[in-house]
């Protein structure tokens, strides 16, 4: 059997009553997108619609992107399988740590993997000068990218993603950038990389490199279990390879329809709740963290990465919290982290002031 290495294993922990290890809206899924949830279930004796066109349409609406080059699947993680299954790239370059599921995937194709190691003196931001020297040196044809990162939350600054854009559309390399996490920021910059995305085709040389831009409902929505995913990208031959080479009802109907309602109206009062909520609650648990003696990195996202004071052999916060009905992630399983890693994600202020009670007793 596969070994589980991700946040929200409730299933083989069942005495959690509080899950902090799972990155979803402190608010839970809104009313609106869980009701249209239900009642899809009324036309689920029929197919799912292959092409996703009711949600493709009102994507395009609000982004500006051409329904042509979008694609939806099972979940954000589905999409980067069927991605590196159709480019089967020969050199991949990943930072370290991020998200286990590129790795995982690029191995399944037998690329080989040139690891950029994150320092923690530098709280795991992203160094740009290094980075693109790294990049001269490994000429890897994939690249991907988190921002705002997973586990770190760290934002890669905006002058450095522009300058890494540049690098790849000059040079032939396709660029996954990961914004799952995007609509946690202010809204200022919640549209992540929309404009450059629409302006790709500006200064690229003939043979020039792609953007395919990564998102999903799962963390805003509080929806990981109905499973939604989508991807916008600059090659139109490279999705209608993933469309064919692939089974046509990945999507169910209660993950379009709920997809759907959540890009309705309703959805701006709920978004500025919540980035509200992340905002301030992060703040709180930082600040009870840091009190409590941990080491707390800077996080733009809706969880936090942070350090035991204790060695590595000593460190044993998650089982403290697990044996008081409480989940966190543990990030020893991530490249460059150890047991003393710990990620948290913010809940709502009831349920981070009881974390934090609970953390004064550990020793």
């Amino acid at each position: 059997m596969m070994e589980y290495g991700h946040g929200g294993d409730i299933y083989r922990n069942r005495n959690v009553e509080l899950d902090f290890s799972v990155n979803v809206n402190p608010l839970g899924m809104p009313n609106f997108v869980w009701e249209a949830a239900q009642r899809s279930i009324a036309f689920c004796t029929g197919y799912p619609d292959s092409s996703c066109e009711n949600l493709r349409g009102r994507l395009s609406e609000l982004t500006g992107v051409p329904e042509d080059q979008m694609i939806f699947g099972n979940g954000a993680a589905e999409l980067i399988f069927r991605l590196v299954q159709e480019v089967r790239p020969k050199k991949a370059v990943i930072p370290a740590p991020s998200f286990a599921e590129y790795e995982t995937a690029l191995r399944s194709c037998g690329t080989e993997i040139a690891f950029f190691y994150l320092k923690e003196a530098e709280s795991f931001f992203l160094n740009i000068s290094e980075f693109l020297d790294f990049l001269r040196a490994e000429q890897p044809e994939i690249i991907f990218l988190c921002t705002p990162a997973n586990p770190t939350g760290a934002m890669i600054r905006q002058a450095d993603l522009s300058k890494i854009l540049d690098y790849c559309k000059k040079h032939g390399i396709l660029l996954v950038l990961d914004e799952c996490f995007v609509e946690f920021l202010d809204e200022e910059r919640s549209c992540g990389c929309i404009r450059e995305f629409l302006d790709w085709e500006t200064g690229r040389p003939e043979h020039g490199g792609n953007l395919f831009l990564l998102r999903a409902f799962t963390k805003t929505y509080a929806m990981a279990g109905l499973r939604l995913g989508y991807g916008f990208c600059t090659s139109r031959q490279l999705l209608d390879r993933m469309e064919t080479n692939w089974q046509p009802w990945s999507v169910s109907i209660p993950a379009q329809e709920a997809g759907y309602v959540a890009l309705s109206e309703e959805r701006i009062p709920f978004l500025k709740k919540m980035r509200e909520t992340v905002a301030k609650e992060r703040q709180y648990l930082s600040d009870g963290l840091t009190k409590a003696g941990f080491t707390v990195f800077h996080s733009d996202a809706n969880f936090l990465l942070f350090k035991d004071f204790k060695t590595g052999q000593e460190s044993w916060l998650y089982e403290y919290f697990l044996e008081r009905g409480i989940l966190i992630r543990s990030c020893r399983n991530y490249r460059l982290l150890d047991r003393r890693f710990y990620r948290i994600c913010v809940r709502s202020h009831e349920e981070n002031r009881e974390f934090l009670e609970i953390l004064k007793d550990y020793r």
